[in-house]
């Protein structure tokens, strides 16, 4: 993964881009914070991953409207979170090690999506948009 790539994954990781599984505990310190956008690859250099990440690039703007962090979760790398966490987060979100998975998790904790394809900011917008919370906010402001 190149330089400017990997600076990328860490705004999102670590910037504020912002079912019924409740948040993993590595996530805990962002409930009711921010939506969470969990994708899960296999590797660091998973064609997938590579797509979702250059999907999310340009759409900043909406992520940081949306409050929404986006963290890539990896067993080979621990890019974004510790390899405890990883772990952790492969087990309560029950998604195996080999595959592509994207799972959105709204600021109350709940799964609101899982998908096994990259996702375009458009369709994950448009979800996001039509949640109850967010339609608060956008009331609000």
């Amino acid at each position: 993964m190149n330089s400017s790539m990997f600076c990328f994954i860490s705004c999102l990781a670590f910037g504020v881009l912002g079912g019924s599984t409740l948040f993993a505990q590595p996530l805990e310190q962002y409930r009711w914070k921010n939506r969470i956008l969990l994708v899960f690859a296999p590797d660091p250099q998973d064609q997938q991953l590579k797509e979702q990440l250059s999907l999310l690039q340009p759409s900043r703007a909406g992520l940081l409207e949306r409050d929404l962090k986006a963290i890539v979760v990896n067993p080979k790398s621990d890019t974004n979170v510790t390899a405890a966490d990883d772990k952790h987060l492969y087990q309560v979100y029950k998604v195996e090690k080999e595959t592509f998975r994207v799972v959105l998790i709204g600021k109350d904790g709940t799964e609101k999506l899982r998908t096994s394809q990259p996702i375009s900011p458009a369709e994950l917008f448009r979800i996001i948009d039509a949640m109850p919370m967010r339609q608060s906010e956008l009331k609000r402001n």
